[in-house]
């Protein structure tokens, strides 16, 4: 399938001997203080690329390694599961706990360290209610929580049946005061995606009776006492939008928004939406985005979820995002670039009918990471897997110059939450295992997790999970 790769495939005895010295060589030339086939590319944690160990060729490698990484300690958590969000002027921090529902929020220091905690609520017993999901309005954090259940656990499984009922809230950091915006039905399973305005949000839900994806763009309050007001109502058959509907960017004048959905054939594809409800299908028909592939060379990317592998909207008001041209005699993988109207241009960084990129073969075996805000550099990460606390290096992959810069160390990263600004990317790393005791609802859900009786207390073997910034300056 790769053929112009696997001819480069016939040097891995010979690099494997090198392997040593080459490492040996690296090492030395790195040290820093510790602190969404080839043909598929994606930008998220769970988008994965195989890069061949190959000779290495260090000229291309360019820069000094700094410790460029700021460690989030208090976040830190014993679930994957959590949701990150920046407020737009870089003041506050939210982290949502959505396997149990519960909320915090920190002060974002000048430095981008975190500060003070002012809000920890929900989904604990007691609360009487769990937060679905959150989102910064300007300064203000949007909720929507379901009253009746302490967590998310006891919803989900329907342990007890007693009256509930899911609303919105609005918290202010500022003067830690927190508004009930009343009930509202729609915001049951939905998605919420705050307009760059910061009056408005937008709703995202599947009408499952209908088989159509909803939309409503609704005005935030600005004073005391004002209920949220829908002011549009957007539809789409999924016929138009095949399986999902997913947000992922709102143009520069806040006029659109740049939403992923699929084609009749199931392939992922980009769409414009317009504020007047039209919408439009960005992507040729034959490129795809976050495709899956395995080859038997050991190169391979899993298939993720909608949404969990977003692009970038660039300096000049295009949205980038990897796809691939999946035919044989021409597979490759490129950047897209795409105005409201259509794909503009495209960067092809892959091929099967080129060489393999020289710039590459140095780092041996990588996982793609995520896309620089600038559209045109890509984070990498050396390695399959690391285990628990074990950092790895990462680099800086500039495809428009067609080098590698190095640009730190730090443990395996799970997932990206996105940027604060152009150059802090939110990252979640692996942590250590700890023991931790658990409650019998607990147990049930870590069941594949090594469970040990310490003194009549049952204690299990729990991963933990980090957050914190990595500067891509």
């Amino acid at each position: 399938m790769v053929h112009g790769l696997r001819q480069l495939s016939d040097h891995a005895e010979e690099a494997t001997q090198l392997r040593a010295e080459e490492s040996r060589l690296w090492w030395m030339y790195m040290q820093w203080l510790p602190n969404i086939s080839l043909t598929a590319v994606g930008v998220s944690m769970g988008a994965v690329v195989f890069l061949l160990l190959l000779i290495s060729h260090p000229f291309c490698v360019e820069g000094q390694v700094t410790p460029n990484f700021i460690h989030w300690k208090p976040l830190k958590t014993i679930s994957h599961d959590s949701q990150i969000e920046v407020n737009p002027k870089r003041r506050w921090v939210a982290q949502l706990g959505h396997e149990w529902g519960w909320l915090r929020v920190w002060e974002l220091k000048g430095d981008l360290t975190i500060g003070e905690k002012v809000l920890d609520i929900g989904g604990r017993e007691g609360q009487g209610f769990f937060v679905r999901d959150i989102k910064w309005v300007g300064d203000r954090l949007l909720m929507t929580v379901i009253e009746g259940y302490d967590t998310y656990w006891e919803w989900d499984r329907g342990r007890k049946r007693v009256p509930w009922r899911v609303k919105w809230l609005l918290f202010d950091p500022q003067t830690r005061q927190i508004r009930d915006l009343g009930v509202n039905e729609d915001l049951l399973d939905a998605k919420l995606f705050a307009h760059p305005s910061e009056d408005k949000v937008l709703i995202v839900k599947l009408r499952t009776s209908y088989a159509d994806w909803q939309i409503e763009i609704v005005q935030m309050p600005l004073e005391p006492f004002t209920k949220p007001k829908v002011i549009r109502k957007l539809s789409f058959p999924q016929e138009l939008v095949g399986r999902y509907l997913y947000p992922v960017g709102w143009t520069a004048g806040g006029q659109h928004f740049w939403a992923i959905g699929t084609d009749q054939h199931g392939l992922t594809k980009l769409f414009a939406v317009r504020a007047d409800g039209s919408i439009k299908r960005l992507t040729p028909d034959d490129h795809e985005l976050y495709p899956a592939l395995w080859r038997e060379d050991g190169i391979h990317v899993d298939p993720i979820s909608a949404g969990e592998m977003e692009g970038v909207v660039t300096p000049n008001g295009e949205y980038a995002v990897l796809m691939m041209f999946p035919k044989r005699e021409r597979e490759h993988v490129c950047i897209g670039y795409y105005s409201q109207e259509r794909l503009e241009r495209k960067r092809v960084l892959l091929d099967v009918n080129r060489p393999y990129p020289s710039c590459l073969k140095p780092l041996g075996i990588c996982r793609l990471v995520g896309m620089v805000p600038d559209g045109r550099r890509l984070v990498i990460q050396e390695g399959w897997f690391a285990p628990y606390g074990e950092k790895k290096r990462v680099w800086v992959w500039d495809t428009q110059a067609g080098t590698v810069k190095p640009l730190a160390q730090v443990g395996w990263i799970e997932k990206v939450y996105g940027w604060i600004g152009t150059e802090w990317m939110v990252v979640e790393m692996r942590g250590e295992l700890i023991q931790v005791e658990i409650e019998q609802l607990e147990l049930e859900r870590t069941a594949p997790e090594i469970v040990v009786d310490i003194g009549g207390e049952k204690k299990v073997e729990q991963e933990t999970f980090e957050y914190g910034l990595l500067q891509v300056p």
